[in-house]
């Protein structure tokens, strides 16, 4: 039976349990302070119109946009009392392109309108072709992510030739067949810059083989006339010889050679677009291609077939103002069949032993034999002369000199027989 003294102790309990339940749900807690926004609509256009009550109306809503577009605005509607604005852009690598800030803004009616834009036409933008992000900060905290595209404009298709009819001296004849995709524009010329390579330019239209202008008078930047606007699907091809980029590795008697090509970034004027480039090399029939290497390319695939003459194929698509090359390494066999190796001089090692008649020695051998025993007499005729101490040794000095000195006209005989032997053998 509970009494009221027990009561009252649970009472007390019950109070002191809640009183420190309550102290520990009033702590102090460090608060941020955030803006309070509320987001209805946002996104971005190809432009925007003003209306007379100086409201933004967004022309072409779309998340897609293409290398020739002149703007790209970023708009978002939202409901918020005061806030500083960044937008942050970043290109396909994730690297930040633009950081732009509104400053404080107030909104008074809801809901307000904010924008911002980035040029595109003719910009570094242009160039990074994929998919952007676009980050919205109101004083620093993130209010939300957006994503939209840049896709390429193709203004032309190129498709390149190389023949190599002759590994050394190097012939190599080049063909540059490009259809061009104006849009809504006109062309009435095609210009490549620092073409220094090429010698022997001409053009001509397809597929009528019509002659065209071609003008190379800085001797590296090609202009070719068309003579009058061209529109889209108009095709020509610009042939040339190659002045350099073939060239032997080693010894020329080896037969291997390098072909290479280089692309600058500034080598077209429409240096903001993408060129689908493919390109077909001819090598000499007795060639076997050893290695194709890329310049500012990770890797590439190419195709090979070796009837009736070796033909490698690939295709790439250039990005806008990059730099492209590559180097071919292979071995031309008819060259190094038709080149053999001269040999060196060979030495009197090098010679065959020319064997003596009767005498089972070679001239090698009749040669060391002389010189040694020549050494041995003229020693010992030294040693005879009346300026050292007499022995009784009884030897004719003059007969023995007389001996070396026919042993040294031997020797040096036969080291002269040897020489011309050699020079001889080399001029064969």
């Amino acid at each position: 039976m509970t009494t009221r003294r027990d009561l009252t102790s649970i009472l007390l309990v019950a109070f002191v349990i809640l009183f420190l339940v309550g102290d520990l749900s009033y702590a102090p807690v460090r608060a941020v302070p955030q803006p309070s926004i509320v987001v209805y609509d946002h996104g971005f256009a190809e432009g925007v119109r003003w209306t007379q009550k100086g409201k933004p109306v967004f022309l072409n809503r779309t998340s897609t946009f293409t290398q020739d577009d002149e703007s790209i605005y970023a708009f978002v509607q939202a409901a918020f009392y005061t806030a500083n604005f960044t937008w942050e852009w970043f290109t396909p690598t994730g690297e930040l392109y633009a950081n732009q800030t509104s400053g404080q803004q107030q909104c008074v009616t809801t809901p307000c309108t904010l924008l911002t834009r980035i040029g595109l036409r003719y910009t570094d933008a242009s160039a990074q072709i994929g998919e952007w992000r676009m980050d919205l900060l109101a004083d620093g905290s993130k209010v939300y992510s957006d994503y939209f595209s840049i896709t390429s404009v193709i203004t032309e298709d190129d498709y390149w030739s190389f023949v190599v009819t002759q590994s050394a001296p190097p012939r190599v004849h080049v063909d540059l067949a490009v259809t061009i995709h104006p849009s809504n524009q006109t062309w009435q010329s095609y210009l490549l810059y620092g073409l220094y390579v090429a010698d022997n330019l001409t053009a001509y239209e397809l597929p009528s083989h019509l002659k065209l202008e071609v003008s190379n008078s800085t001797h590296s930047n090609v202009v070719v006339d068309f003579g009058s606007a061209k529109q889209d699907g108009y095709s020509f091809v610009l042939s040339f010889d190659l002045k350099y980029g073939l060239a032997s590795l080693g010894q020329s008697s080896d037969g291997i050679f390098a072909l290479s090509w280089q692309e600058y970034g500034w080598m077209r004027s429409n240096q903001f677009h993408a060129t689908p480039e493919s390109f077909k090399i001819k090598l000499p029939g007795a060639a076997r291609v050893v290695d194709l290497n890329a310049i500012n390319m990770l890797a590439f695939d190419y195709n090979m077939t070796d009837q009736p003459s070796p033909l490698l194929s690939f295709s790439i698509t250039r990005r806008p103002a990059q730099p492209f090359g590559w180097t071919l390494i292979y071995r031309d066999y008819a060259f190094r069949d038709s080149h053999p190796s001269t040999p060196a001089n060979p030495t009197l090692v090098g010679l065959p032993s020319i064997q003596i008649p009767i005498l089972p020695l070679t001239l090698s051998n009749l040669s060391l034999w002389s010189a040694v025993m020549s050494v041995f007499m003229l020693t010992a005729s030294e040693l005879l002369s009346p300026i050292y101490a007499r022995t009784n040794i009884l030897i004719n000095r003059r007969r023995l000199r007389i001996g070396a000195l026919v042993l040294v006209l031997l020797f040096l005989s036969t080291t002269a027989y040897q020489i011309l032997s050699s020079n001889l053998i080399a001029t064969r």
